[in-house]
């Protein structure tokens, strides 16, 4: 019985193996013709499949399959050729990606870092600024400055409508940033509120000839106001030429930045001319069997040597 129940599996086993002959159709036919490639070392290792670097596995294998269906490989060793030439033009895309990479890298923070330069050189201005010079001078030079000194001039403003007066610790920041030589806005700004106090109105009768009268502290407080609003007016338009060159600059220089710098240009470069020498002489192979296979007239290849004298 176990003899018999062997031979009964065995032909059993015969007629369903004919049953199933494969795919039938052309297009079955395609399909299954690359299984044996499926699995390719090259294809396994070239996408990056974890990371935040990934990438996509569908669109390798569809450039892939669109390279076999173009070229119309046959056998393993053109169907590799295929392959290899399908790595290469993935990694080519990566050089593009890096290039941007690159560009981006020093475009997408540039004015970011251009503000907090300019930020830093006005608070080193301010810092560093003696009582009778003042760094208004230096200020002007940025729109962050204009918008600090625009900053003071409406904070004594306040200071005037609420207190009458400009306080000491405010006093202090007038002379540091305006300066306090005569003539300056500083100090005509500085001697106007002194003017207003009582010491001030004491010291000028003292001092005037003929009786005359000093200025009272609400006309010492208009003055100081109308000091305020034209230096306010002065700023505000010479905020808008800074605005308009420093805009410019900021364009110019960001269109220097279009292009990576020297030494990762030069990377670039050379990593995309190795891959694209490995890609063309892919498919110079790849054409040399095909020719081959079809029976064609198929030259010897060109191998050049370069031989330099020293």
């Amino acid at each position: 019985m176990g003899g018999k129940a062997s031979l009964a599996k065995v032909r059993a086993n015969r007629r369903n193996a004919q049953l199933s002959t494969g795919p039938k159709t052309v297009s079955g036919k395609g399909v299954v013709k690359w299984n044996a490639m499926r699995h390719g070392l090259l294809s396994k290792e070239v996408v990056i499949r974890a990371g935040d670097g990934k990438e996509s596995a569908s669109e390798f294998q569809n450039l892939l399959r669109a390279l076999r269906n173009d070229l119309q490989p046959e056998g393993v060793l053109e169907e590799m050729l295929v392959e290899k030439i399908a790595v290469c033009y993935w990694r080519l895309r990566r050089v593009v990606r890096c290039e941007t990479g690159e560009i981006r890298g020093s475009l997408d923070t540039h004015i970011f870092d251009a503000l907090i330069r300019r930020a830093e050189t006005v608070c080193n201005a301010v810092q560093s600024s003696s009582c009778v010079e003042g760094c208004e001078r230096q200020l002007l030079m940025s729109t962050a400055g204009i918008q600090r000194l625009l900053g003071i001039v409406g904070e004594l403003r306040q200071h005037i409508k609420r207190l009458g007066e400009i306080p000491e610790s405010a006093r202090n920041e007038v002379m540091r940033v305006f300066g306090g030589k005569e003539n300056q806005f500083g100090h005509d700004l500085l001697f106007f509120t002194w003017l207003a106090t009582d010491e001030g109105q004491k010291a000028t009768r003292e001092d005037c000839e003929n009786d005359e009268e000093p200025p009272s502290p609400d006309r010492c407080r208009k003055v100081i106001l109308k000091l305020l609003a034209d230096k306010e007016r002065f700023l505000k338009d010479a905020l808008e030429v800074i605005q308009e060159r420093q805009d410019l600059r900021t364009e110019s220089e960001m269109a220097g930045l279009s292009l990576p710098d020297a030494g990762a240009a030069d990377r670039i470069l050379r990593y995309e001319a190795a891959i694209e020498r490995q890609m063309y002489r892919a498919m110079d192979q790849l054409e040399r069997l095909q020719r081959q296979r079809r029976g064609e007239f198929t030259p010897p290849p060109v191998n050049l040597q370069v031989l330099t004298l020293e």
